[in-house]
């Protein structure tokens, strides 16, 4: 049966609104959720930051700043991440067009000559033939297969923007954390090298004593030993910076020569412990957590393959389809464009699966195990950023108590040396105590740069588990 023109487009309509998706409906995942992760008292801490600020600017570090914008231009994997996005939006642009009529021109000349001995028998001729014609095709989406395709590549393509956000993350944490790290590890060098003048200066003035006879051989060798434990313990943390150098310059995309002249940067001068942070007291909702990339992400490939149930499943059914034709049609070019030239054609095509061995229906259910997998991913997600913001946060709260407690410690020991010295300079007390007091000193000062390095470090780990923000 031939239908005209206005009685297709009827027809189509008519599919078209009676049509069914089998595209399941979504329903956003149930959690469990406390209320709050924890709460950060008013001690100083972290600040929120506005939604459209960068959080690594609460640190208020210039250098920063420059080490980040280099990584976020220059880093490999970012780079990478974001040119799959756009693979991500080109595919999504592709799913677009199925959605609506395609279109095409085609053109052609050309010249022949039939056979006399062919039917009709001697009716051979010599022509020229010319055409121009348009061509129109439309899939009528019946069963939502167009549209549940759609709706799985813009699940797709958001998931992608996603996972360039989690590495923008992830990339920025990793710079921060690594230049805090460096940071600290130049002041306790710098503390090693004091402490070595320091013992060195002292070890000559122990021997000076012993050649007058006011010291014994014991002490002498007692300093000796104090500078050369010192000394090795600067061997070892020079060799921790220039890891944390090189580590850095790869992070943030220096080439190698960049990074031997990076090696062979000296610190600055600001000390490393007086890195402020704003202060926070506000408690943490566990809501703010869904706005980490990694869970958005999630939960659109959960879109996605719940979408990619109703492309399987509209695959059982017929598929029908809208071709038309028109043009013109001669044996002259003069009269190419008469309207004696001019012809059509439309025509409704229907195919439907009969028998494919049970393929078309196995692929609806792997189509229905992938999505019960990313609904397990998306939940395991969910549950590794909650424990991550926790562990963050009382990481945060623990390092900025024994910060407190380690600053009181070395002021303490600092008086508890100048009282050894004293008192041995007063011949109370042995040199060991004086030994004993400069060897927990050195020691109380590095891991209280150590302690401010995990206390800052756990500020960024923050930042990070909670997407970078605060804001609702």
């Amino acid at each position: 049966m031939i239908y005209s023109t206005p009685k297709l487009l009827a027809l189509s309509l008519i599919l078209g609104l009676t049509g069914c998706s089998q595209m399941p409906s979504y329903e956003k995942p149930q959690t469990d959720l406390p209320q709050t992760i924890g709460e950060i008292q008013q001690a100083p801490g972290l600040v929120i930051p506005a939604t459209e600020q960068a959080w690594w600017l609460q640190f208020d570090d210039a250098n920063l700043q420059v080490l980040l914008d280099k990584a976020l231009e220059r880093n490999a994997d970012f780079n990478i991440a974001q040119q799959h996005l756009f693979q991500a939006r080109a595919a999504l642009t592709q799913g677009r067009a199925e959605r609506l009529p395609s279109l095409q021109v085609q053109g052609g000349l050309g010249r022949q000559q039939t056979s006399d001995n062919a039917f009709p028998q001697g009716q051979g001729a010599e022509f020229s033939s010319y055409n121009l014609d348009g061509l129109i095709s439309y899939e009528v989406d019946f069963w939502g297969r167009v549209h549940s395709n759609q709706v799985r590549l813009n699940a797709e393509y958001e998931a992608m923007q996603s996972d360039t956000e989690a590495l923008r993350l992830s990339v920025t944490s990793a710079v921060a954390t690594r230049y805090f790290n460096l940071r600290a590890l130049d002041q306790m060098v710098s503390i090693a090298r004091n402490t070595v003048s320091s013992r060195q200066q002292n070890l000559q003035l122990r021997q000076r004593q012993y050649e007058l006879g006011r010291l014994t051989q014991l002490a002498v060798q007692q300093a000796e030993v104090e500078l050369t434990r010192v000394e090795i313990e600067l061997i070892n943390l020079e060799q921790q910076r220039d890891v944390q150098r090189h580590a850095l310059s790869l992070l943030v995309g220096d080439t190698p020569a960049q990074m031997v002249k990076a090696s062979q940067a000296e610190a600055g001068n600001d000390e490393f412990t007086n890195t402020e942070i704003p202060a926070l007291h506000s408690d943490l909702a566990s809501e703010l957590l869904m706005r980490r990339p990694d869970i958005q992400a999630a939960e659109q490939r959960l879109i996605a393959a719940n979408a990619n149930i109703g492309v399987a499943r509209a695959a059982l059914f017929p598929k029908l389809s809208l071709n038309g034709l028109i043009g013109v049609n001669s044996d002259s070019l003069d009269n190419l464009f008469d309207g004696d030239s001019s012809r059509w054609q439309v025509q409704a095509g229907l195919t439907a699966p009969i028998f494919n061995a049970g393929s078309l229906r196995a692929q609806v259910q792997i189509s229905e195990a992938e999505q019960q997998i990313m609904l397990n991913q998306y939940q395991q997600t969910l549950r590794q950023a909650f424990a991550e913001a926790l562990d963050a946060l009382n990481m945060h709260k623990r390092s900025a108590r024994q910060l407190d407690v380690q600053k009181r410690q070395v002021v303490a020991l600092r008086s508890t040396l100048d009282l050894a010295q004293k008192r041995f300079d007063s011949g109370y007390s042995s040199y060991l105590e004086v030994l004993d007091a400069q060897r927990t000193l050195f020691d109380a000062e590095v891991a209280m740069v150590a302690t401010k390095r995990n206390y800052l470090n756990a500020s960024i780990e923050l930042y990070k588990a909670l997407g970078g923000h605060w804001q609702a």
